[in-house]
């Protein structure tokens, strides 16, 4: 049994928060989107797919003991009419804090001109945040944050919304998952008040695949996200693909995290997909890495472009 002063406990909540994920208030952004960018904005949903779901399992910092863990489960598909609809569930533990996110999502596509298309998202999110004092014996019996506590939960609802411009196989978006600023029960304190809260933020996306005449090609992805209250991050990364039956590519992200990741279509339209990211610098390197595992099933369109019709004629 650990005794804690409120400072020292929510310190301690603070360095657990900020090592499950990079981003204490907001749910982390998986390495799946290399695969399927629908997972990070909805202005993706129901476009290049008829339907497609994706299971990942994450486990970070391996080498400790009560790591963070987070497990996904994403589905969308296309419905009539240029639309796209979808949803996500996310569960996340490190150490005492858990939290469960349910996300919707809708998508509208429309046709500019010959391979040109605007795609609309929007999204609504519901966040539950739950910190288990099971284990804590509290050292001021007075203290009106922990006194008499078992776990400490909280609930928000906010939403979102993105656009996306397509042109041939150059995708960019900018997303804005979190529209709203949600009240904390820390909010009281202004050193913790953004810990557990959810913060308005946004994401840019770029995308780019180099298609040529033989059975290889290779895919480029940009993402840049800004959190309120929270350091600005950025991913970049390069995969080779072979006939979109096997991929291998790398991945770099701010604060020296590098990841190797690759795939194959195993059967029909189930894939399979790993990530493994190291930082050298984290922890003097002794987290023990990332692993991050995808199992999807997607069934693709008919024809190679997306099935849109051009509504503004």
């Amino acid at each position: 049994m650990i005794r804690y002063c409120k400072t020292c406990f929510l310190s301690v909540i603070f360095l657990i928060a900020v090592s499950a994920s990079g981003y204490a208030q907001q749910f982390p952004i998986l390495d799946q989107y290399l695969i399927a960018p629908a997972t990070i904005s909805p202005a993706f949903v129901g476009k290049n797919t008829l339907f497609q779901g994706l299971l990942t399992s994450r486990i970070e910092w391996t080498s400790f003991k009560g790591h963070p863990f987070i497990g996904s489960l994403h589905l969308d598909g296309k419905l009539p009419k240029n639309m796209g609809v979808g949803g996500n569930i996310m569960y996340n533990q490190a150490g005492p804090l858990e939290n469960m996110t349910i996300n919707v999502s809708y998508a509208y596509h429309l046709r500019l001109a010959e391979e040109h298309y605007l795609s609309f998202g929007i999204n609504g999110t519901y966040y539950q945040n739950m910190l288990d004092l099971t284990g804590a014996v509290v050292k001021d019996p007075n203290d009106p944050l922990l006194a008499g506590r078992n776990s400490i939960s909280e609930n928000y609802v906010n939403a979102g919304i993105s656009l996306l411009y397509s042109w041939k196989t150059l995708n960019a978006c900018i997303a804005f998952p979190l529209l709203f600023n949600n009240r904390s029960f820390y909010s009281g304190d202004s050193v913790y008040a953004h810990l557990l809260s959810l913060d308005r933020n946004f994401l840019i996306y770029l995308g780019y695949t180099l298609q040529t005449e033989s059975d290889w090609g290779a895919q480029f992805t940009f993402l840049y996200r800004q959190t309120q209250y929270t350091p600005w991050s950025f991913d970049i990364s390069a995969r080779a693909f072979y006939k979109d039956k096997a991929w291998l590519g790398l991945l770099y992200r701010k604060n020296n995290t590098i990841g190797i990741t690759g795939g194959v279509n195993i059967i029909g339209g189930l894939k399979f997909n790993y990530t493994y990211e190291y930082s050298p610098t984290a922890m003097l390197g002794k987290t023990g890495g990332t692993h991050e595992i995808t199992l999807g099933y997607s069934i693709v369109h008919k024809k190679e472009k997306p099935l849109i019709k051009d509504y503004i004629k």
